[in-house]
């Protein structure tokens, strides 16, 4: 698997934020009351990039030599961090839309900027924590790889 690379992330996120603010902007401009991510969204998100980094940590140990891994583990745990970093993205993203659509607003709710600044974090949390433990996931380079492809460069 290749590693996660910034371009889509970042552009998961805009996305994910311009969407949401036009949706904000559709539903008050047609009379009805703006959506507000739940408080809970945001809890929850952290909740699962620890649970991620904690299912990430042997595999970051095996990965240095300090213990051994099965090879389902460690794949299941990869697959978890790049989803997690999309997902995380696209939520904070989301929230960050919400955030500056209630931002630019003559009136403002307090709790709703509290709530969607809480869900922005939880979302950012669990991208972080996504590419974090991708990043545990590599494995050094064996020595045969390297005698591979210096005998293969020289030819």
């Amino acid at each position: 698997m290749n590693r996660t690379r910034p371009a889509p992330i970042v552009l998961t996120a805009v996305i994910a934020a311009v969407l949401t603010w036009v949706f904000e902007t559709m539903l008050v401009m047609s009379g009805r009351p703006a959506l507000v991510l739940p408080f809970t969204l945001g809890v929850a998100l952290a909740l699962i990039a620890a649970i991620l980094l904690l299912a990430a940590w042997p595999v970051r140990q095996a990965a240095q030599g300090k213990r051994r891994v099965g090879y389902r583990h460690a794949t299941s745990v990869l697959g978890f961090a790049k989803a997690s970093s999309i997902v995380g993205a696209m939520l904070g993203g989301a929230a960050l839309g919400a955030l500056v659509f209630f931002a630019t607003r003559a009136v403002v709710v307090g709790d709703a900027v509290v709530t969607v600044a809480v869900v922005a974090a939880g979302g950012l949390v669990q991208l972080g924590a996504g590419l974090l433990a991708e990043h545990w996931c590599v494995l050094p380079p064996d020595d045969d790889d390297e005698a591979t492809a210096t005998a293969g460069s020289a030819a």
